[in-house]
């Protein structure tokens, strides 16, 4: 028997491609005005149903919302930013510290 006539064996058939899923959309104008009642962070997580898995359970809310103090485009495609709840001294000294911690 030659190479040619041999029969190839069949590998086993591989795993179907998984369809990518859409991303929910945030909603920013929901949590602005949570946080404008003064709401907590595990309680406008609960509320908007982004309550995560393991230690850190809301991370994923934390980081939209240091993304917010930057600034986000509301309903009207306006950009506004987050107000920050402690006063800007708190604000200024923490942003230093951090930068003197990073470098």
């Amino acid at each position: 028997m030659t190479k040619t006539s041999k029969k190839l064996k069949k590998s086993a058939r591989p795993a179907k491609r998984k369809r990518a899923t859409t991303s929910r959309l945030f909603p920013y104008a929901k949590v602005a005005e949570m946080w404008a009642q003064k709401k907590t962070i595990p309680e406008i997580a609960t509320a908007i149903d982004r309550v995560g898995k393991g230690d850190d359970k809301f991370h994923a809310l934390r980081i939209f919302l240091s993304k917010m103090h930057k600034g986000y485009k509301d309903t009207e495609g306006k950009v506004v930013k987050l107000p920050y709840r402690i006063n800007k001294k708190s604000l200024s000294a923490a942003t230093k510290a951090g930068k003197r911690a990073s470098a």
